[in-house]
């Protein structure tokens, strides 16, 4: 199966039984998120220091069913799930990196036997190769176990796998054709 381009994939993510815009969850140009994002392009590596403020700065929290906030609200909250901090990770890395070099990814995650539903962030690597971050982790904590992509998001593209359009109960917006 090929990983396919949508315009926009829509999910029941908010608890108000309505489909929202995954691409609208993550928000470089929030005024809070441009902020700390400034801030922390001082450091020698705005990546690390990303994923450092946000390990740091947010508690992860379990949730009951299923919740993606926006940057500003996890901000306020200073908790969240996976998916909450790649959001967040996500935004404040788009302040710095291009829309084509970083995403949430969403699939599942296997570690010690257990299948989980997670979020990351996936970014363009050395030699084009892609580099896995887990917003939940520090910067110098190593991954464990074993991440299977479904769909990738930020702020401007949409991309998922026709499996993960099943799995995560997603809508798909599909891509307007242009004629040449």
């Amino acid at each position: 199966m090929e990983l396919k381009r949508y315009h926009d994939l829509l999910a029941s993510v908010r608890h108000d039984d309505n489909f929202h815009s995954i691409t609208e969850l993550v928000q470089p140009e929030d005024l809070e998120v441009r902020n700390v994002a400034q801030v922390l392009s001082e450091s020698p590596d705005f990546v690390e220091a990303c994923q450092g403020f946000v390990n740091s700065f947010t508690t992860y929290q379990r949730e009951i069913g299923d919740y993606w906030t926006t940057p500003a609200e996890i901000l306020r909250q200073r908790s969240g799930d996976c998916d909450d901090k790649a959001i967040l990770l996500t935004s404040l890395l788009r302040n710095r990196i291009p829309a084509e070099k970083v995403f949430c990814a969403f699939g599942y995650w296997r570690v010690n036997g257990k299948r989980d539903g997670h979020m990351w962030v996936v970014m363009e690597g050395p030699n084009d190769a892609d580099r896995i971050i887990e917003a939940t982790a520090g910067p110098g904590d190593s991954l464990r176990g074993h991440y299977t992509l479904e769909a990738l998001f930020n702020d401007v593209y949409a991309f998922a796998y026709p499996s993960g359009i099943m799995n995560f109960n997603l809508l798909s917006v599909a891509l307007e054709k242009t004629s040449s």
